[in-house]
C-alpha cells in the first residue's frame, strides 16, 4: 500500500495514497497503523483518504482497526476526506456515528487551535502536545460505549427488560361498577299497561 506520513501542528497525518482500499491493502495498513501509534508514539492520528475513491469491507475493517489501536494507547483516529460512496457506506453499518469523521484536515486543526492556545498560556509556555488538546475536545464529544456483546449478557438483559415490562402492564383489577340505585329512581321507557 501507498501512503505518506507527515506532521501538522503536532499531529501525525498519514495519507492514503490509492484510489482503492481493499483487501490487497488490509495487512500493510494494520502494519503502518502499528508503528506510527505503538514505535513513534503518535497517539492522535489524522488518516487523509482525498485519493480514495472506493472502499470494500476489509478497508472498514482496517478503519476500525485504526479506531481501535489509538484507543488502546489513549489517543485518537481522526478520518479526512471521505468520498461521498465511503460515507454511505459507513452510514449503513452506522460506523458513521461510531468513528471521528471530518471533512478536511484544516476543519480538525481549526477544532483543536484554540484547546491548543489555551493548554500554551498566554505566556509563551511550552506547548502541550497534541493529544492533550484533542483530548479535551473529545471530552465535548458524547462517545457511545459498545458493550461486549455475549450471549450470557443479552439474556441477562432480555430477562431484566421483560420485567420491566411486566411492571408497566400490571394494571390494578378494576372493581365491579356500583350497582344502581333502584328506590326513588324512574325507569325510562313506555309504561307498563295495567291488566284488567
Amino acid at each position: 500500500m501507498n501512503y505518506s506520513v507527515s506532521s501538522r501542528k503536532e499531529l501525525t497525518i498519514m495519507k492514503i495514497e490509492e484510489q482503492v482500499f481493499d483487501f490487497r491493502h488490509g495487512d500493510s495498513f494494520k502494519v503502518a497503523i502499528d508503528e506510527i501509534v505503538n514505535r513513534d508514539q503518535s497517539k492522535n492520528l489524522i488518516i487523509d483518504f482525498s485519493q480514495v475513491k472506493a472502499i470494500d469491507s476489509c478497508g472498514i475493517s482496517s478503519m476500525l482497526l485504526a479506531h481501535q489501536l489509538s484507543n488502546q494507547s489513549s489517543g485518537l483516529a481522526i478520518f479526512v476526506s471521505l468520498c461521498k460512496q465511503i460515507k454511505d457506506l459507513l452510514k449503513l453499518t452506522n460506523l458513521d456515528k461510531q468513528l471521528y469523521i471530518f471533512s478536511s484536515i484544516n476543519e480538525v486543526i481549526t477544532l483543536i487551535e484554540p484547546a491548543m492556545k489555551s493548554k500554551r498560556g498566554s505566556r509563551g509556555k511550552a506547548q502541550a502536545p497534541a493529544y492533550d488538546a484533542i483530548d479535551e475536545l473529545s471530552d465535548d464529544l458524547d462517545l457511545i460505549a459498545i458493550p461486549e456483546l455475549n450471549e450470557a449478557h443479552l439474556e441477562e438483559d432480555l430477562d431484566e427488560q421483560m420485567l420491566e415490562a411486566d411492571d408497566i402492564t400490571e394494571q390494578p383489577e378494576l372493581s365491579e361498577p356500583p350497582a344502581e340505585k333502584e328506590s326513588g329512581s324512574k325507569k325510562r321507557g313506555r309504561p307498563k299497561k295495567a291488566n284488567l
